[in-house]
């Protein structure tokens, strides 16, 4: 009976319940992944000998379990030897092999090889969940000339060009300068020319060239670029102009004109081996081939040197070329409190963008207004020429006669490589006594109206009415709620989901996301670079962050992007006006402020840094 007792008491009825939670655990672990991370980097190059000036291929491959989940790699520092052009997508696969599924994902990085010699490209890293992943280092040779052709195998077809040699020879782009030393702020005219002897069916730009250290204007072509032969070394090519610029650099030093890139479908026919009949039909040129070519344009180093300090006059703000000034009233005799307007222009040859508005010196009598400017800007040809315009309101309180003293401008003029003042004659203006009454002016600031007064709190409600069934107050909502709740969750997951998906996938819905936090983070960057000493890089640093937060909302390559496409660009897309003049001001701003020779005080340079943040605010706003 006590030997019953105690085996009753250690395998009692709580027992079964024990050995059930022992099972559940089990079953609970065995369905437990693994927490180690099954991803395996590698990198490889499409060519492990490419010549100067040609482009090769880094592919990044992810493979394992993760693959698809990674982020993505980050690339190592090529610049001693090359040029990053750019990435040219992704691509992922999927493989069920014996039950398990493999994942594998591909990234492809585009390079420019600028730089003879051996090189190693050091790992590619990825980071993810907290663990570092690195493929082997891959070796590239650079060389002067392009690699040689590979020989035909025996009974191999040899590729024909329909000239002779290889596409290299007859297919290539070239960027060309009017001149490669200059002064700052003179232009620099750079053509990127087409040669080809094949048949070149269709182009498409697939890389514009970066302009950092310059001011760029696009100088207007032809829609269809024209054709005209011109002879390389003793062979005919024929030629086209497929894109134009005039770039102004902005600092002295040797400043790089980057790369241009572009993609050619050539078609290439077949070869004839045999005059049979069958080898005659297939010689048709319905039948022949085409193939793409990528092909880019050498970087080219121009030499920019400094204004002269030697007699630089005290009103020089940077315009450089050839200009003159006018000015002049549309009344000469008025009466007190009408209004009459000066106009002062100032027009030329030259970095006409950059022309500011004069110091006018306008007598107290006078009330001034606010000037309208307008702009004339002329791009035909090899040089920019036009003209800007200030027309000033005045309204004279007092009558007598008003004298408005010579108005002067300076330039650096390139023919004489000397400064030179311009200045306009000293104009009258004879103001009769009116019958009319002084207008009340100044002040007259535009108020909002105030509609929310009275209604922007809320008072607590007291008299919520309960559910009541059968007496008994009931809780329906909060138990909807509850049951509601998981849905919500899992609703929420999907659409999480499907946006990372797509981040993933639309390049252009990605940089589109990601522009605001990106345009904020250099602009934060800028406010680091607030001083007197930094001043330059400050505007730099603001301009790259506006210009920046364009190009990812378009969807484009912030390098080659003009203002008066950034202007059509947001204008089409539905963003105010208000809103696209206050960004083009701050990047007109910036980009006169990098090199005029005048100087920003730390407290303008904060306001400033204000005034480009409500920008871009506003922009982030109008999308």
């Amino acid at each position: 009976m006590e030997r019953h007792l105690h085996r009753l008491g250690r395998n009692g009825p709580e027992e079964p319940l024990r050995r059930l939670w022992w099972l559940v655990a089990v079953f609970v672990l065995a369905g437990i992944p693994s927490w180690a991370i099954d991803l395996t980097v590698t990198m490889s190059v499409d060519a492990t000998v490419v010549a100067v000036n040609q482009p090769f291929t880094l592919i990044v491959e992810y493979s394992g379990a993760q693959a698809n989940d990674a982020p993505t790699p980050e690339l190592p520092d090529l610049s001693d030897f090359a040029t990053y052009l750019g990435a040219s997508g992704t691509s992922s696969s999927f493989q069920f092999i014996n039950g398990r599924m493999s994942v594998s994902k591909t990234f492809t990085f585009r390079y420019l090889a600028v730089k003879e010699g051996e090189f190693e490209i050091p790992p590619v890293q990825v980071s993810y969940k907290g663990e570092v992943f690195k493929a082997q280092p891959v070796k590239v040779q650079v060389v002067k000339s392009p690699a040689p052709a590979a020989q035909p195998r025996p009974g191999q077809q040899r590729p024909q060009m329909g000239t002779e040699g290889g596409l290299e020879e007859n297919l290539f782009l070239r960027a060309i300068v009017d001149r490669r030393r200059v002064y700052q702020h003179q232009p620099v005219v750079v053509t990127f020319r087409i040669y080809t002897r094949v048949e070149v069916t269709n182009y498409a730009i697939t890389k514009l060239p970066t302009t950092t250290g310059f001011w760029a204007e696009e100088v207007p072509l032809p829609q269809q670029p024209v054709q005209r032969h011109e002879v390389v070394d003793g062979r005919q090519f024929v030629v086209a102009d497929l894109k134009k610029m005039m770039l102004f650099p902005t600092t002295a030093g040797k400043v790089t004109i980057d790369a241009m890139g572009i993609e050619c479908e050539v078609r290439q026919p077949r070869t004839r081996r045999t005059r049979d009949f069958f080898d005659s039909f297939f010689d048709d040129p319905f039948f022949d081939r085409v193939v793409r070519k990528a092909i880019y344009s050498a970087p080219i180093t121009v030499e920019v040197l400094p204004l002269p300090e030697a007699g630089r006059p005290d009103d020089f703000a940077g315009a450089v070329g050839s200009f003159h000034i006018s000015a002049g009233l549309d009344k000469s005799e008025v009466e007190t409190n009408e209004a009459v307007t000066l106009t002062v222009r100032i027009g030329g040859t030259g970095n006409v963008m950059m022309i500011r508005e004069p110091k006018v010196s306008i007598p107290p009598d006078l009330e001034q207004y606010k000037p309208k400017v307008n702009e004339e800007i002329n791009r035909s040809g090899e040089a920019i020429s036009g003209a800007k315009t200030f027309e000033y309101v005045l309204v004279p309180r007092f009558p007598g006669e008003h004298r408005i003293k010579p108005i002067s401008f300076s330039y650096f003029d390139l023919a004489s490589s000397s400064y030179r003042t311009v200045s306009t004659p000293e104009l009258v203006l004879r103001v009769r006594k009116g019958a009319r009454q002084v207008a009340s002016v100044g002040g007259a600031m535009t108020k909002e109206e105030v509609r929310l007064v009275g209604q922007d709190i809320r008072f607590i409600k007291t008299d919520v009415r309960l559910y009541r069934r059968g007496g008994q107050a009931m809780i329906p909502r909060f138990a909807w709620a509850l049951t509601v709740f998981p849905l919500l969750v899992l609703g929420a997951a999907v659409v999480y989901r499907r946006h990372v998906d797509r981040l993933a996938g639309d390049v252009a819905y990605a940089r589109s996301r990601r522009a605001n936090r990106l345009a904020m983070r250099r602009l934060h960057k800028a406010k680091g670079l607030i001083g007197q000493k930094t001043e330059k890089e400050f505007y730099a640093e603001v301009g790259r962050s506006l210009l920046g937060y364009v190009a990812d909302k378009l969807n484009t390559s912030a390098a080659g992007l003009l203002s008066e496409e950034v202007e059509r660009q947001l204008l089409a897309r539905g963003v105010p006006s208000p809103q696209v003049e206050a960004l083009m001001a701050c990047l007109r701003e910036c980009d006169y402020r990098r090199f005029a020779p005048i100087s920003s005080s730390v407290e303008q340079m904060k306001q400033f840094y204000e005034r480009a943040k409500d920008a871009l605010v506003g922009i982030e706003s109008a999308f």
